[in-house]
């Protein structure tokens, strides 16, 4: 994976836009913070949201206490989170460790 952001991505990240902040409470375990300020139907974790973030917590951008790079913590997050992720989110988070 390339350590630097796509355009789309770097813009995100400069404007801290809406797909800036679900990566951003994503990677700090914080989804629920979207849940009530703007609601923004924010319940479900896209697979769009775990895509952005991965590409920020790779790029070293931001601080995180989620770890989706390893199994375990893969599993921790889904066990955490798995009221809010499709079966396809289940798929992308664990595909790179099948």
């Amino acid at each position: 994976m390339n350590d630097k952001l796509q355009p789309n991505d770097l813009r995100s990240f400069i404007n801290q836009d809406m797909r800036f902040k679900r990566a951003e409470a994503l990677l700090n375990n914080h989804w629920t913070s979207l849940l009530l300020p703007d609601g923004w139907g924010v319940d479900m974790i896209t697979v769009a949201d775990i895509t952005f973030a991965r590409h920020l917590s790779h790029a070293k951008l931001l601080p995180t206490t989620i770890d989706l790079a390893t199994f375990a913590g893969v599993k921790k997050f889904m066990s955490d989170n798995q009221s809010r992720l499709s079966p396809n989110v289940v798929k992308l988070l664990e595909e790179p460790f099948l």
